[in-house]
């Protein structure tokens, strides 16, 4: 066992070969350090192996070491070999390597001080995509956070304008219908209409009616002005609010100068600056919501099916290099997938936040009468990042569907000649032949 020794102690290269050795001698002993591994790991896992093949790898070991290779012996380990590769599948030499920890080295604190910590590939892979979905949630709340708290300052400086100016019309209405029914104008309608006798003698009870009218409507007035102080008072400080809140970002964008940072923006006038900001904060959030979150969420739903996946590889022994840039790929396709899908599978308003009108609803998947339909776009980013093949599904779909209604017109008119040459062809194979004319029919 002592190349299988040395091959735990460090990887074999052809620096640690020595001088006379060949090249087919260097692949068979890298390869008999192979084989003792994988019936390493076929005895750990129970797995029942063929005794010839044991010993068939035994016998190539022995003769390697002094230096007694023959054909016949190369050819029963190749054989062995193979045999043991089909019984351990799916486990791979490269999967083992990943796993376990040939190397053997000092771990903890102390083997780190001497550089000698040696941690096994599927573990460095495991860390790293831990880290990697663990600052993709982290910047995924900040940043829905952040737009949440811009959002909700929007939605009520717009909420609260809306009810201002309900407000506002029906004091105006108030106001009006005072001017109206005053008690002068009350006394000139009633004298200018024509009277009896029971009028004349309920005028006195008329005039007590309106000043009660007129003392309601008043307190009706303050109690509506009352109000649309407050909504003020409250719409102001939402929109300092909304002002920090766009500085902030305007920080974070370091290498563009934003409208309020201009000369020309102390000039405006107090309203402008208010509009300035919420149109500012509008295109914000819709490019926060239209391309940030998507691909943050496409890349957290990929990043949540490697760390569902990564387990089982390595349980069962099949995390290898391969696996590695398999998953790789999906960390990259994840993002991609969650902009795409928010793209073409989500109809977006085309003004989230409108100036003269606000909808909350949320956007729905173009697919018909699907269970999908109440998902948001956020939550089919995620959907598309974690199965990627959803995504490419519903684009094959898309194109195999465009592609039959442009071909279809084409073949029509060619399948009409066939179709009609086929039931011409049947018709005059049905019809009867005429009898011969000698034949006793004709006779």
């Amino acid at each position: 066992m002592g190349i299988f020794g040395g091959w735990f102690s460090k990887p074999y290269s052809d620096a640690t070969a020595k001088p006379s050795d060949t090249f087919g001698m260097t692949i068979l002993a890298s390869s008999l350090a192979d084989a003792q591994l994988l019936m390493m790991t076929a005895a750990e896992r129970g797995i029942e192996i063929d005794g010839d093949i044991t010993r068939a790898v035994l016998d190539a070991e022995d003769a390697l070491q002094k230096k007694r290779i023959t054909p016949e012996i190369a050819a029963d380990f190749w054989q062995a070999y193979e045999s043991l590769s089909h019984t351990l599948s799916p486990i791979t030499i490269d999967s083992v390597r990943a796993t376990h920890d040939l190397r053997q080295l000092r771990s903890g604190i102390w083997g780190y001080l001497q550089g000698k910590v040696y941690v096994p590939f599927s573990r460095k892979s495991a860390f790293r995509y831990k880290l990697l979905s663990t600052l993709t949630l982290l910047s995924l709340i900040a940043l829905q956070v952040f737009w949440a708290i811009g959002n909700t300052l929007v939605i009520d400086i717009k909420e609260q304008s809306d009810r201002i100016v309900e407000l506002e019309a029906q004091v105006f209405t108030s106001t009006k219908s005072d001017g109206y029914g005053n008690g002068s104008d009350l006394s000139k309608r009633q004298a200018e209409s024509p009277g009896s006798a029971m009028e004349s003698s309920g005028s006195g009870a008329a005039r007590n009616a309106a000043g009660q009218s007129e003392t309601s409507t008043a307190v009706d007035t303050q109690e509506l002005n009352r109000r649309i102080g407050e909504l003020i008072s409250w719409r102001n400080a939402e929109v300092i609010e909304l002002k920090n809140w766009n500085r902030f970002w305007g920080r974070l964008i370091f290498f563009s100068q934003e409208t309020w940072e201009k000369p020309d923006y102390n000039d405006l006038s107090e309203e402008a600056k208010t509009h300035v900001h919420y149109v500012s904060a509008q295109y914000v959030l819709h490019a926060i919501s239209a391309y940030f979150l998507p691909i943050l969420y496409g890349l957290l739903g990929a990043s949540f099916y490697v760390l569902r996946q990564l387990p089982k590889d390595i349980e069962k022994l099949t995390f290898s290099m391969n696996s590695h840039i398999d998953y790789s790929l999906r960390i990259t396709q994840g993002p991609l997938a969650g902009i795409m899908a928010s793209f073409f599978f989500t109809e977006t308003p085309a003004q989230i936040y409108s100036m003269t009108a606000h909808s909350s609803a949320f956007a729905t998947i173009k697919l018909g009468t699907s269970s999908l339909s109440n998902f948001s776009p956020l939550a089919v980013a995620f959907l598309a990042g974690y199965s990627v093949e959803l995504i490419f599904y519903v684009i094959d779909k898309i194109i195999s569907t465009v592609t039959t209604r442009s071909t279809a017109p084409a073949a029509t008119p060619m399948a009409q000649k066939v179709k009609s040459f086929t039931a011409k062809s049947s018709t005059a194979a049905e019809k009867p032949s005429a009898p011969p004319v000698n034949s006793p029919e004709n006779r």
